[in-house]
C-alpha cells in the first residue's frame, strides 16, 4: 500500500477484515494507525470509503485502484476542508476549499494549482503592479547609466 494522503510515499503493513463473502466491503487497518472503512475490489479500495489517520486527517469519497478518484472530501487537522473531484489520488477539476474561519474559495485545479476568480484577479493586479515597478526601476537605472556615461565622456 502506498499512502496517498501524505506528502511522502512509504510502504506499510495492512490487514483487511471483510464484512461480506464477496469481499467488497470491509475495514482495512494499517500499522501506522490509518483506518479505511468502505468498498473494495480485488483487495484494493474501490467505490466509496472513508480513510482516517491518527493525525485527524481524513478522506471521505470515491476510490479507484486504492487512490481517491471521483468526488470526495479531504479534511485536515487545522480545520481546512477540500470538497471536489480527484483523479488518481490528486485534486482535479472543480472544487471548494473551506477554512476553519468559514472562508470558502471555489475554483478549478489546473496543472496542479488551485485557481479561482479571486486568485485570478489578485494575480492580475500583482502582475500589473510588478510591471509598473519594474518599468520604473529599469528606467531609473538606464537614466543613471546614461548620465554616468555622458559624464565620463564629458558631454555634460
Amino acid at each position: 500500500y502506498l499512502s496517498s494522503l501524505d506528502n511522502h510515499v512509504y510502504s506499510i503493513y495492512m490487514a483487511i477484515e471483510y464484512k461480506n463473502d464477496q469481499k467488497t466491503s470491509g475495514i482495512q487497518t494499517f500499522d501506522n494507525g490509518d483506518i479505511y472503512t468502505g468498498d473494495f475490489l480485488n483487495g484494493k479500495k474501490h467505490g466509496h470509503g472513508l480513510l482516517k489517520t491518527p493525525t485527524k486527517r481524513s478522506y471521505d469519497g470515491d476510490w479507484e485502484d486504492d487512490l481517491p478518484h471521483g468526488y470526495g472530501m479531504n479534511t485536515f487537522p487545522n480545520g481546512k476542508v477540500y470538497r471536489g473531484e480527484f483523479r488518481k489520488g490528486k485534486p482535479f477539476g472543480d472544487g471548494q476549499w473551506t477554512y476553519s474561519d468559514g472562508r470558502t474559495y471555489t475554483g478549478k485545479w489546473i496543472k496542479g494549482a488551485f485557481i479561482n476568480e479571486e486568485n485570478k484577479k489578485d494575480t492580475m493586479e500583482f502582475r500589473i503592479v510588478t510591471s509598473i515597478i519594474n518599468f520604473l526601476a529599469i528606467t531609473f537605472m538606464l537614466a543613471v547609466v546614461i548620465y554616468w556615461g555622458m559624464n565620463v565622456l564629458n558631454i555634460i
